[in-house]
């Protein structure tokens, strides 16, 4: 299939996950993603920090870059919400810093170790809520991730630190994939999190040995156009991300996804 053989009236992002054997192995680098991303009609690419390289210089590479193109970026760190580490807590507000200097609006960051009642889960709520407040200030959103293993990957969990810190600056990434992988149903998550969704990671699922692997859109065995009925249903506006591994052909799986959308 070729790069404009699928024709999509959903905007997408593309994900450095797509590409990340080739840009570990070198035969990549970040400042190809954007090309990437015009050649297969998205509106921009989600980065990732651990593909950075010299991050200062690339980051300001970039910035100047997606605005030539006019695409958008989303930046995706490893960096959780909440971490008892307090070295980790401060990475956070430098990973903001970061997003602001690449001209994202929006951080994906996983949850963490949902704190408990004492005096150190105090202390881990007020770092997130003063990272969230700085976000809003530099006009960027936290998206907390579900988690494709523990922590961070309950439903509940990610429900709680949304109750927790109510700010139109804090939403959920929903990854409706990450979800089923770990035994609960996509559509009882876009349900009881449908209020706070601001960005979502769209892939497919396939039974293997392993369990369920991420795919692309249509090449597994998800109720994907019910999740998709569900999300409409949220009356939400959200970012839409492809975010499963390339495999063989990374490109030709963003066609497929681009596709499977086509027919909803």
């Amino acid at each position: 299939m070729t790069p404009d053989a699928a024709v999509t009236s959903h905007p997408f992002l593309i994900s450095a996950v797509q590409f990340e054997r080739d840009l570990n192995a070198g035969n990549l680098s970040v400042a190809d993603l954007a090309h990437l991303a015009v050649k297969h009609g998205a509106s921009g690419v989600e980065y990732r920090d651990v593909h950075w390289r010299q991050r200062e210089e690339e980051i300001d590479f970039l910035s100047s870059q997606l605005q030539s193109a006019r695409l958008q970026a989303v930046y995706a760190v490893l960096t959780p919400l909440y971490h008892r580490d307090p070295a980790q807590r401060q990475q956070l507000f430098r990973d903001i810093d970061d997003a602001a200097a690449l001209g994202a609006k929006l951080l994906r960051v996983p949850l963490g170790i949902s704190p408990v009642a004492d005096a150190e889960g105090d202390a881990l709520r007020e770092s997130a809520r003063l990272a969230v407040a700085q976000a809003a200030q530099r006009g960027i959103r936290i998206a907390v991730e579900n988690n494709s293993r523990a922590p961070g990957e309950k439903i509940a969990e990610i429900r709680t630190a949304l109750m927790e810190i109510r700010s139109p600056a804090l939403g959920t990434n929903l990854d409706f994939a990450n979800y089923a992988t770990t035994g609960q149903d996509p559509l009882t998550a876009i349900r009881a999190l449908g209020p706070r969704i601001i960005y979502v990671h769209a892939k497919d699922a396939r039974r293997t040995e392993r369990g369920l692997q991420s795919t692309f859109l249509g090449g597994g065995t998800l109720p994907l156009r019910e999740i998709f009925a569900a999300l409409a249903n949220t009356g939400r506006e959200f970012q839409l991300c492809f975010e499963f591994p390339g495999g063989m052909d990374p490109e030709e799986d963003i066609e497929k996804s681009k596709g499977f959308l086509a027919t909803l």
